[in-house]
């Protein structure tokens, strides 16, 4: 374990880092996060209705998105630039490669995730003029389960990004993130306006984030460092 977290603080410095990206990510869940507020009073129901819905959707939804942004960072730059090659020969199992990644995406996804949880909470709290606090399942979906997905998503996008040549992973992840994107968005609609975050709910959701993770993890035993070296540009 202690092999993985190395490779994890290694990733998470590497994004620190990597000042436009972390820009592009900040900027978007600020935007994000400010303008919800409006949304607090428009929406159906009360306002602490709208913001369960919101901390419930937005946040996973953003928090999937930040797992994509920082993949393409931990995985892909590195078979662009051969750094792989590298990491290739240390003395790491290909699975503690690819859940120390995982981890370098989940850990600074998470932290701003959180914070564009909290922006929504005081955006729509100016709006309404009073405080608006998620429920306990909503914020343990937020603390929990968010993570949860970002972990399952970006280790699904860097297990495709090891296997697969450059030109089908660009399309490959692209499907993968706005299939789940789609995906929440589907639901969201198909439920409707009258859906409350119950605890069932919110259990749902982290069973399937851990299933997605799990087998990912599992899919990982077919790995090969010569499949790897053969997917990297010429």
């Amino acid at each position: 374990m202690s092999r993985v977290m190395v490779v994890a603080g290694k990733e998470v410095r590497q994004l620190i880092k990597s000042r436009n990206v972390m820009l592009s990510a900040f900027i978007f869940v600020v935007v994000f996060g400010i303008f919800t507020g409006p949304a607090v009073l428009s929406g159906t129901g009360g306002p602490k209705e709208v913001m369960d819905t919101l901390g419930f959707y937005l946040v996973l939804t953003l928090g999937v998105f930040m797992g994509y942004l920082f993949t393409a960072q931990v995985f892909l730059r590195e078979k662009q630039a051969g750094v792989i090659e590298t990491l290739l020969c240390a003395p790491l199992s290909l699975r503690e490669l690819w859940l120390g990644k995982v981890l370098g995406v989940t850990i600074p996804g998470a932290v701003l995730t959180y914070f564009s949880a909290i922006l929504i909470m005081i955006a729509g709290s100016m709006f309404t003029g009073y405080t608006l606090i998620p429920t306990l399942p909503v914020l343990f979906h937020i603390i929990v389960v968010v993570p949860a997905f970002i972990a399952a998503a970006s280790g699904l996008m860097g297990f495709a990004q090891f296997i697969l040549g450059m030109r089908e992973n660009q399309i490959l992840n692209f499907v993968i993130i706005f299939g789940i994107i789609f995906l929440i968005s589907f639901t969201r609609e198909v439920i409707g306006p009258a859906f409350s975050v119950t605890w069932a709910v919110v259990g749902a959701a982290f069973g399937l984030a851990l299933l997605i993770l799990l087998v990912t993890a599992w899919l990982t035993r077919f790995l090969s460092r010569e499949r790897i070296v053969t997917t990297l540009p010429e």
